[in-house]
């Protein structure tokens, strides 16, 4: 995997996790999960998928000759969708897709690319947080998308410990921010489509460690991401509305007087699809 850009912008920072090779930061933990599971000795893989980890999934396991099965939700993107249908993949639709990956995994002893319960995911992450160090070693603060939080665990553990980490999630199921912020109204959907999980095996080992960072959680409307999308445009700058979310983090924790020191960074996590 090639290390991906981080630039600065006005007054914080950027890491292009969006420039993966298929588009977001979920290369990072397929690269090393597809790599691990031909080291167990597997031949199949199976996935669950909101739609970038199936693309991922499906371009990693596509170049190690990887049978891969991949149950996704009757909500998918279709946008994603159709990316995902260009590889050699064994798509069903399911209205319970992790249930149904976890029990083909152990019928067919295949194994179950589950980013929230598989180590070496987290080992994926982690070369974000060592890039990160890399690029900009006097970081104050990161601001991540969040889904189950496992890029935001994978960071912390390669980071300095003087680094506050902020998981930022939509209005619609901010089933890990809801624990430090308390200002917002509940949003029934989300221009996000990628952090709708609701099975969360680490959600009290990441609060865990954003608490031990002296970091937080920041829900964040659609207006508020909006708002992000349009700045963004007017610097020429194309992605997802989940990255164009965790900047809506950053400017909201500024606003409210939380101290994010004087080298912030953003974590962009998906392109535009």
């Amino acid at each position: 995997m090639s290390k991906t850009d981080l630039i600065k912008l006005d007054d914080f920072y950027i890491k292009r996790e969006d420039l993966n090779p298929t588009g977001s930061a979920k290369d990072r933990a397929l690269f090393y999960q597809v790599e691990n599971l031909h080291k167990l000795g597997f031949t199949k893989a199976v996935i669950s998928s909101t739609g970038n980890a199936a693309i991922s999934a499906s371009y990693f396991c596509h170049q190690a000759n990887t049978d891969l099965t991949i149950f996704l939700s009757p909500k998918i993107n279709p946008n994603k969708l159709k990316l995902i249908k260009t590889k050699n993949n064994h798509i069903i639709i399911d209205p319970k897709p992790i249930s149904s990956a976890f029990n083909f995994a152990k019928n067919n002893h295949a194994y179950f690319l589950r980013q929230s319960t598989d180590p070496s995911a987290l080992a994926g992450y982690g070369q974000i947080g060592l890039e990160i160090i890399d690029q900009l070693p006097q970081v104050t603060s990161i601001f991540i998308p969040a889904g189950s939080g496992t890029t935001l665990l994978g960071i912390s553990q390669k980071i300095p410990k003087t680094t506050k980490l902020f998981a930022v999630q939509p209005a619609n199921n901010p089933t890990i921010a809801k624990h430090f912020d308390h200002d917002y109204l509940t949003e029934t959907t989300s221009l996000t489509d990628s952090l709708s999980v609701k099975f969360l095996p680490l959600r009290q080992v990441v609060i865990a460690a954003i608490k031990k960072s002296g970091g937080g959680g920041l829900v964040i409307s659609d207006n508020q991401i909006k708002k992000q999308l349009d700045y963004l445009a007017s610097k020429n700058i194309t992605t997802s509305p989940e990255s164009a979310m965790a900047l809506a983090g950053l400017v909201k924790a500024r606003s409210t007087n939380i101290d994010v020191g004087t080298f912030p960074l953003v974590i962009f996590t998906g392109t535009k699809r």
